[in-house]
């Protein structure tokens, strides 16, 4: 039987996404739409990355 993998990956994810979206809703007060759409853009690769990453451990039978 498999050794099933360490799970805290998605936790760090997480933690980095709620992370940009403060940071979006900071830099929308402060009127810096540069650094707003950035963290947009941020948010949108860790989101990726995370997904991506799940079924990677789907297809592996990590889960």
């Amino acid at each position: 039987m498999e050794q099933k993998k360490s799970k805290a990956i998605f936790m760090v994810l997480a933690v980095l996404a709620v992370l940009m979206m403060l940071a979006f809703s900071a830099f929308v007060a402060e009127a810096m739409p540069l650094m707003a759409i950035l963290s947009v853009v941020l948010f949108i690769v860790i989101f990726g990355i995370g997904f991506t990453l799940k079924k990677k451990y789907r297809e592996n039978g990590w889960l």
